[in-house]
């Protein structure tokens, strides 16, 4: 009997109690679930609002491109080529020769105009000397109509006394008839010599019109033999320069070949319609260049194209179409980089991707209305 008790006793002092651990976790993970239940939801919605607003101030394309300002170097003469002075892809300063074009016609035309400023002094001064030459001729014959005057007057007592003949007489009234047109004959050559000088009978031959007009004409011909040379108009690369050879003949205005800056660096950036709501000149913008792929640039807006790219086009489209089909349209963005690294140059064309931080951000009901309002007008 106390064999059995014992066992007994031994089985109820063996058998496990309850846990007080256990029973301490049990009520934490009730008291916990219902929180996880709410928080865990709203901190995914917070997040995903964050993103939402954060996301709204950064539009991107990769619709972009650099582009470099671009001269197009052309002859402002016609004339065959005799040198040129560059190879293709060369840098050259502002100033520099490119090419030359055959002056020896252009030297022709100045020599022409140069002696034909020679003739035109050479006639002013003939026709100062000759008013000189008229005016004295105009006294010398003054002088004599005097006398012949004097000498009528004195003919005219004496044939009334009837001391000379009546020929006589009429003789020398002939000879004041004479002298008189012969002074104004002298009078209508020298007015037309005061025409000649421009009404100035000592006006300086560089003055006169003629004169300045045969300047202009050498001048002109002068600008046209500097026009033989030419010189690149800025610093920069040029291109293309094997499609012009020497020999080749060269019209007025047509393009030789081209000169690239090497400062004047730009993107242009092609945004929908849609991402250019908020964007806005001098915003920041980064931007890779394929070119470049481990280096991204700062930037920043610095224009805006008043129109889409297709109002540009050479054939805009035709909208007013019974089977239009509406297609988002890009507008033109024109961006400048912050600070231009000399040891990576960007070339002309070459692809870019670009982000631009517009800082605009929507109330926080905003995206409540977008799903009431979805499919709405």
């Amino acid at each position: 009997m106390t064999k059995q008790f014992d066992i007994q006793a031994q089985q109820t002092f063996e058998q496990p109690g309850p846990n007080p651990a256990a029973a301490i976790r049990k009520p934490l993970r009730q008291t916990l679930r219902p929180w996880l239940m709410v928080g865990v939801p709203i901190l995914f919605a917070a997040a995903g609002y964050a993103h939402y607003v954060s996301g709204q101030a950064f539009v991107s394309t990769d619709n972009a491109y650099a582009r470099v300002a671009k001269a197009s170097i052309n002859a402002r003469i016609s004339g065959q080529v005799v040198e040129i002075a560059v190879e293709d892809n060369q840098q050259v300063q502002k100033g520099q020769v490119l090419f030359r074009i055959d002056p020896k016609p252009f030297q022709i035309a100045v020599d022409r105009a140069q002696a034909q400023l020679s003739v035109a002094r050479l006639r002013i001064d003939g026709l100062k000397a000759s008013y000189r030459q008229q005016q004295a001729e105009l006294q010398s014959a003054k002088e004599s109509a005097d006398f012949d005057q004097k000498d009528f007057a004195r003919k005219k007592a004496l044939v009334v006394s009837e001391f000379v003949s009546k020929s006589i007489y009429e003789r020398a009234d002939t000879d004041v008839k004479v002298a008189r047109q012969r002074i104004a004959s002298i009078e209508q050559q020298i007015a037309s010599t005061v025409v000649a000088l421009n009404g100035n009978p000592n006006i300086d031959a560089d003055s006169h019109p003629t004169v300045r007009e045969a300047r202009a004409l050498l001048d002109e011909a002068q600008l046209y033999l500097s026009y033989t040379t030419v010189y690149a108009p800025q610093n920069g690369i040029v291109a293309k320069v094997d499609d012009l050879q020497v020999g080749n003949h060269l019209n007025n205005g047509a393009p030789a070949f081209a000169l690239l800056s090497d400062h004047e660096v730009w993107i242009e950036a092609n945004f929908r319609e849609t991402d250019v709501t908020h964007m806005r000149p001098g915003q920041e913008a980064t931007i890779r260049i394929d070119t470049y792929p481990d280096r991204v640039f700062k930037a920043h807006v610095t224009s805006m194209s008043p129109g889409a790219g297709s109002d540009f086009a050479l054939l805009p489209p035709e909208n007013a179409t019974g089977n239009w089909v509406k297609v988002t349209q890009r507008v033109p963005v024109r961006l400048e980089l912050d600070e231009v690294d000399p040891a990576l140059p960007l070339f002309s064309g070459t692809s870019a991707t670009v982000r631009i931080d517009t800082r605009f951000s929507s109330p926080w009901w905003h995206p409540l209305k977008a799903l009431l309002t979805a499919g709405n007008f």
